[in-house]
């Protein structure tokens, strides 16, 4: 029984790529499965990785990949292909390491050349379906590129995993998936971890000091990068509410890679004279952002897409409130632990944010949604999930050579 566990990008990805790599780590801890296999396909990734005790083989995404993968696209060239049984690179590196099922952390065009090799899946959202509004949503026939990939997961995936049950809700509406093969699993966020592995050796107050922010302001931290769904616009508009009126106890601070956006949001920083209330790190690493996390005042997350995002829990963990977009978590207790803002006016997070100088109101929040943190975001339940679907999956494997 061999196990691979394919993760796709790099650490400058983001949250996305931390969330995979949680989740991957999480594999090796499972009991009686031990001949399992990180499949990484960025050189940076194995260099992050040099340091762990972790088993992995290196994938390369080169130029023949690429350009197999967008020929298979055409289904034309796909149809051909198969009756001449020409495979993709990907399916040749299968079958070469003798793997008897992949799992993917996310949604991945490889798991198209999974042939005749099950696999299992992670679908974070369906946003490009219910954002589809958002250029990073549509250009270059993404919409279109998204929906084939999540059909083909949906048909032919051994199991789907996703972070929320309005995910589990959507793909059971829009491509009628079946429920039975859908398992809820919470995000659980890769920060904490490195904290409680470096208490000891970083001094994150030292670290924070060196980004010399202000320090007669309250610190109001945004982690995201800069997609136009991640509405660094709705915070720019609230900014310029407190230049207006004259105040300036809060400071903001973005950090995240751009993905198209960023420029447009210095822009508004620039022609507004903002700079003395925000600022924007195209990239900070670990130990940077957790010093963050340790020192900020609270968290802002105005994104249109989810239902969660990574943020929540990292705030939950390191004792910050978050304020976040009212009404996109429906039906779920995770909504008492947040502080709602209307995204269609500003002026509703102008007027929250004067609860940063409750203090006692602060502390019973952030205290409750720690211990929150450790209910939703319980690895020995996800190990045990992980677990309970490989059985399901070896003991349907052992009816076949």
């Amino acid at each position: 029984m061999k196990i691979g566990v394919y993760l796709e990008g790099y650490p400058k990805m983001g949250g996305g790529f931390f969330q995979s790599l949680k989740s991957s780590l999480l594999f090796f801890d499972i009991k009686n499965y031990s001949n399992i296999e990180l499949i990484i396909t960025h050189i940076d990734t194995k260099k992050y990785l040099e340091f762990k005790n972790i088993n992995n083989r290196y994938f390369n995404i080169n130029f023949v990949s690429k350009y197999f993968s967008e020929l298979f696209e055409i289904d034309f060239f796909n149809d051909l292909f198969n009756k001449l049984k020409i495979r993709h690179p990907f399916y040749k590196f299968i079958k070469k390491n003798q793997y008897d099922i992949i799992i993917f952390l996310g949604p991945s065009q490889m798991s198209k050349f999974c042939n005749d090799i099950s696999f299992i899946s992670n679908i974070w959202d369906l946003d490009h379906k219910k954002n589809s509004q958002f250029p990073e949503h549509n250009r270059e026939n993404i919409y279109a590129s998204k929906e084939k990939l999540i059909k083909d997961i949906v048909s032919r995936a051994f199991r789907i995993i996703v972070p929320h049950k309005m995910n589990k809700e959507d793909l059971m509406n829009f491509y009628k998936a079946s429920d039975k093969e859908i398992i809820v699993q919470n995000f659980i966020p890769m920060l904490p971890t490195i904290f409680k592995e470096n208490f000891d050796s970083v001094d994150y107050n030292k670290i924070f000091s060196k980004l010399n922010l202000p320090k007669n302001k309250k610190i109001i931290f945004y982690p995201a990068q800069f997609w136009a769904h991640k509405n660094h616009k709705y915070i720019i508009d609230v900014i310029k509410i407190l230049k207006l009126k004259n105040i300036d106890d809060y400071f903001f601070v973005f950090c995240g890679s751009d993905k198209g956006n960023q420029n447009y949001i210095k822009k508004l920083v620039s022609d507004n004279n903002l700079d003395n209330y925000v600022r924007i790190f195209n990239f900070l690493d670990d130990n940077q952002v957790i010093s963050l996390y340790l020192n900020c005042d609270a968290l802002v997350m105005p994104t249109y897409c989810g239902p969660t995002n990574l943020p929540i829990y990292e705030a939950f963990f390191f004792k910050k409130i978050i304020f976040y977009s009212k009404d996109l978590i429906k039906n779920d207790p995770i909504n008492d632990a947040i502080i709602p803002i209307d995204l269609n006016n500003p002026i509703d997070f102008f007027e929250k944010l004067q609860f940063i100088n409750h203090d006692d109101k602060v502390d019973r929040i952030v205290k409750k949604n720690h211990k929150m943190y450790f209910e939703l975001c319980n690895e020995e339940k996800i190990k045990n999930n992980y677990k309970k679907i490989l059985d399901d999956f070896f003991y349907l494997r052992d009816r076949w050579n």
